[in-house]
């Protein structure tokens, strides 16, 4: 493959590896055979203690585009991708986890889709070798800045292109970072301005390991009714556990958000869901009830946006929402 001649439509492809020598040559060979042209595939390593260096270098050898950095001391993800992220000079960036593999087309399609948008995702699924269980969710995703403020891994890194213009458009991130993932950051920031994109077609391959950063067991989410007692009663445990938790997260996203240059109404609402969210006033947690009623299909998928059923979904939300941020519970396990 050949560098891109055109910087003007120039594809900067950012990788972060940590210990990824088991899958890493697979998914840079998905990349090497994208049929739109790479102007750079940056690769910066974590302090592996494996091969990882070793298998990249090699790449870089033969790839002129290919260009490897080596951190001195461990970052974790969210530094680690935005300095590597810093250093792409394409005018568009495109992320890459180190153990899944492409589609040849999916950087062509992306490119071709973007338009003047400031994102594009595409959809992904997961694939399991190792037995590790998974769950394919077939439904399109809700993008919505609204749901984005409660619900993790809605675009993941691995899916999204952007304009490096969206880099100009992040507040300032030294608050903030500790409390949301990088793809996170940059979705909520472009869905501010209400400028994704979506491709509903399966353009990337994420493999599900044990070992993987962002791996966790799929839960039960049937649609039973002993699902939906269970689901209700350990959320409302939840949230008497983690309210104090979740107001802290909810005020530096408030900050977070007031500081995004746009003045889109998606951006005004999710600041003013963010405001009532962290409020310790019985009367705002009332409105913000109210609210999610109103902005039902915002929250949850389009489909799902009608029936008495989802309008009391609606109104619980503010208290159920507390199964996102389980993972800091200390006394509930889904």
């Amino acid at each position: 493959m050949n560098e891109c001649p055109n910087l003007q439509e120039s594809v900067s492809i950012i990788m972060c590896t940590y210990n990824g020598e088991k899958y890493l040559r697979a998914q840079i060979e998905s990349i090497l055979a994208q049929t739109y042209p790479i102007h750079e595939f940056i690769i910066q390593d974590d302090c592996s203690s494996d091969n990882t260096p070793a298998i990249v270098k090699e790449y870089a050898g033969h790839y002129p585009f290919i260009h490897f950095f080596s951190n001195s001391t461990n970052k974790g993800v969210n530094e680690n991708f935005f300095s590597a992220i810093a250093r792409a000079s394409g005018k568009y960036i495109a992320i890459a986890d180190q153990d899944d593999i492409w589609e040849p087309d999916k950087i062509a399609l992306q490119i071709k889709h973007i338009g003047t948008h400031l994102m594009c995702a595409v959809r992904s699924e997961p694939f399991s070798e190792d037995g590790s269980p998974i769950r394919i969710d077939k439904r399109e995703p809700n993008c919505h800045l609204l749901r984005m403020l409660y619900v993790g891994g809605i675009l993941p890194g691995h899916c999204l292109l952007f304009r490096r213009t969206l880099l100009d458009k992040l507040p300032d991130l030294s608050d903030f970072i500790v409390y949301r993932c990088y793809d996170i950051i940059l979705s909520m920031t472009a869905a501010a301005f209400n400028d994704i994109v979506y491709i509903n077609k399966t353009l990337v391959h994420q493999r599900r390991h044990g070992h993987a950063a962002t791996y966790t067991p799929p839960s039960d989410n049937r649609k039973t009714l002993s699902n939906f007692i269970r689901q209700g009663w350990l959320s409302f445990q939840l949230y008497r556990e983690l309210k104090p938790v979740m107001r802290e997260r909810f005020k530096h996203t408030l900050q977070f958000l007031r500081a995004i240059p746009s003045s889109s109404q998606d951006l005004q609402d999710a600041i003013h869901m963010c405001r009532l969210q962290s409020s310790a006033s019985p009367a705002d947690m009332l409105r913000l009830s109210f609210f999610c009623l109103k902005h039902k299909n915002k929250l949850f998928y389009s489909k799902e946006g009608k029936g008495l059923i989802t309008s009391l979904r609606a109104i619980y939300f503010p208290i159920s929402a507390a199964v996102y941020f389980r993972m800091f519970s200390r006394k509930y396990k889904f």
